[in-house]
Order: C-alpha cells, then sequence, then structure tokens
C-alpha cells in the first residue's frame, strides 16, 4: 500500500514538473518573440505619413519653419506625394517664399490640372496678400471642380465683396442660400452703379486698416465723378492729409486746394489748420534762430495749408516779422495789413507789435524817399 502511495506522488510531482517546465518554454518563447518586434520596430523607418503630420501639427502651431522642414523629409520618401508638396508650398509662403510657393503650386496645377487642393491653396495665398483679382480667379477654379462645396463659395463669396465686385458677391451670396433672390435685391445690385461715395467709404475702410496703396486708389476713383461733389472733395482732402504725412507739401497743397474748389467745407475734420499751425511752429524755431528764410517758407507753407482765419492771420503776421527782421519793410507792411483784416479780434493782445511793425516800415519807407 506505501509502496502505491509512493509511486502515485512520485507520478504526481513528474506531471506538475512537466506542466511547469512547459509553461516556461512556452513564456520565454512570447517573451523573445515581443522583444523581437521591439526590435525591428525600432529599425523600422516612420512612413511619410508620420511626416506629413507632424507638418500639419506645427503648421496649426503656426510654426511654419519646422513645418516645412517634416514636409521635406516626407518629399524624402516620396517626391511625388502631392498633399506634402501642397502643404509645403504654403509652408514656405509662410516662411516670406512667395513666389517659389506660387510656383512649385502652379507646378502641381501643370502636372494634375484638375486638383482643387492646389488651386485652393494658391488662391488663399493670394487672398492673405490682398491680390483679390489672382485670388477669385483660383477661387473659381475651386468653385468648378468642387461646385457643391458651401465653404468655397462662401470664401469666392467674400472675395466679390472685398473687391468690390458687388453683384457677383450679391449672386453668390443668393446661390449659397445666404441671401433670398427678390425683386428689392436685384433692383439694388444689378442696377447697381459705382459712385464717389462708394470708393470714398471704401478709402476710408482701407486707411483705418492701413493699407495705404489701396486707400489712395479708392480716394483717386472717387474723384473721377462729376455729381456727388463733398464727397470729390473729402476725397482730395484724405489724399492730401495721406500726402501730408509722407511729407509730400506740394501735392498735399493743391490737393487741398482742390477739395476747397469742389466744396468749401469748414467743419471741424475738413480742415488743414493742424498741419498748418505745425508749419508754424516749424517757421518759429527758425526765426529764433535767425534762419530768416527758411522761417518765411515754413510760414508760406502754413498759409497754403490753413483754412481758418485764426490760422491764416497768424500765419500772415509771423511772415510780417520775418520780413520786418529782414529790412524788406514793404512785404513786412502788406502782411501786417493782411493779419489785422483777417482775424483782429485774435490779434487784440498783439495790436501794439502791429501797429509799431507798421510804424516802423512806414517810417523806413519815407526815410528812403
Amino acid at each position: 500500500m506505501n509502496r502505491y502511495k509512493l509511486r502515485v506522488n512520485v507520478l504526481i510531482f513528474l506531471i506538475i514538473l512537466l506542466v511547469f517546465f512547459a509553461t516556461t518554454v512556452f513564456a520565454s518563447n512570447e517573451t523573445e518573440k515581443l522583444l523581437q518586434e521591439i526590435i525591428e520596430r525600432k529599425k523600422t523607418k516612420p512612413s511619410i505619413f508620420t511626416y506629413i503630420n507632424m507638418g500639419n501639427f506645427y503648421c496649426s502651431l503656426e510654426l511654419y519653419e519646422p513645418a516645412e522642414k517634416e514636409y521635406e523629409k516626407a518629399l524624402g520618401l516620396d517626391e511625388t506625394n502631392i498633399l506634402a508638396r501642397i502643404n509645403q508650398s504654403y509652408a514656405l509662403y509662410k516662411i516670406g517664399e512667395k513666389e517659389l510657393a506660387l510656383t512649385k503650386l502652379s507646378q502641381i496645377i501643370i502636372d494634375d490640372p484638375n486638383n482643387g487642393f492646389a488651386y485652393y491653396v494658391k488662391g488663399k495665398i493670394y487672398k492673405e496678400a490682398l491680390e483679390y483679382d489672382s485670388a477669385i480667379n483660383e477661387y473659381e477654379k475651386v468653385a468648378e471642380l468642387i461646385p457643391q462645396n458651401d465653404k468655397i463659395i462662401s470664401e469666392l463669396a467674400q472675395l466679390y465683396q472685398d473687391n468690390d465686385q458687388l453683384i457677383k458677391a450679391t449672386e453668390t451670396y443668393i446661390k449659397l442660400g445666404k441671401l433670398k433672390p427678390g425683386p428689392y435685391i436685384l433692383e439694388n445690385f444689378l442696377a447697381y452703379k459705382t459712385n464717389a461715395a462708394c470708393y470714398l467709404n471704401l478709402g476710408d475702410y482701407y486707411s483705418s486698416i492701413g493699407n495705404i496703396d489701396q486707400a489712395v486708389s479708392a480716394y483717386n476713383k472717387a474723384t473721377q465723378f462729376s455729381e456727388d461733389k463733398r464727397s470729390i472733395a473729402i476725397a482730395y482732402y484724405r489724399l492730401g492729409i495721406i500726402d501730408l504725412k509722407g511729407k509730400e507739401y506740394e501735392q498735399a497743397i493743391m490737393e487741398k486746394v482742390l477739395a476747397q474748389t469742389f466744396y468749401p467745407l469748414y467743419i471741424k475734420d475738413f480742415t488743414f489748420d493742424n498741419f498748418a499751425q505745425a508749419f508754424i511752429e516749424i517757421g518759429d524755431m527758425h526765426y529764433n534762430a535767425g534762419e530768416l528764410q527758411k522761417a518765411c517758407k515754413n510760414y508760406e507753407l502754413a498759409l497754403q495749408l490753413a483754412d481758418s482765419n485764426y490760422i491764416l492771420s497768424e500765419a500772415h503776421y509771423k511772415l510780417g516779422l520775418s520780413y520786418y527782421r529782414s529790412q524788406d519793410y514793404e512785404n513786412a507792411v502788406r502782411e501786417g495789413e493782411i493779419a489785422l483784416s483777417l482775424n483782429p479780434e485774435y490779434l487784440s493782445d498783439q495790436q501794439r507789435l502791429i501797429d509799431l511793425l507798421i510804424a516802423n516800415s512806414w517810417s523806413s519807407l519815407t526815410k528812403k524817399e
């Protein structure tokens, strides 16, 4: 009996030992396979989309230089990949390589004339550069290729609006469903006519966002109409302000004269007095330094720019003082008299000085006779 039990126990032990050994060997094999997979994964190169996705991630953070490098890595694996080529073009534009970006996109379009994404990115570059005509050309091609895309149609409508193509903008918005077609819309927009006020407002908009070249273009277009004299006058005034800031004094003076000729408004916002006052102050600096010719030149500029009698009288008065110090008594008398006639109340505190100026001037003239 004892022998039988001993044999059974030995058999059970051997079975357990065998199971343990088999399990150990299996676990060892699985572990070895797992390690081998890890080693092989490390040796595997990233796929092209790994680089593209990383480039897109950098673009979302507006980190365009590292983004461009990621797209370049992708193209190193497959130089024909369209997505990498297009995305790289946009990244190049964002880092200042606009012409290179447009060239690359144009080449993609030559290779594949039906690539709507290439047209879209090219149009987006033009739009961001405020080159609306070129942007519209590209967006129209996208709309032809993808006619049911509301996002594209909406952006195209906005481009028409920004480019003053209001009829097309309205028709596009109607197509998009943003406006309901109706007689009042068709009458107002299909019979739309550009006028001086339209371009004046457009110029004011461009000026408000700092796009001075576009503002100047719009103001110049406003002056080409004839019926709305007030808008034309204000357009000339706005051009004069821009030229004054650019130190184009002769042009500014000419535009000031044109503004007053078309519609002589005398309101706070329609005056060059602030610039005239600045020239008077510059003239005072030269006058105090004894540079009388320079002083006279600035006082004369002030006279050509000033609108109000208040400023005009001050400029005439100081020009008269300059002539007096230069011993040009005849012109000194003339300027003093003009100053008195324009604004005697403002000059009441200086009345004695002007009287003295005139008296001395006439005295000198009498002595010469």
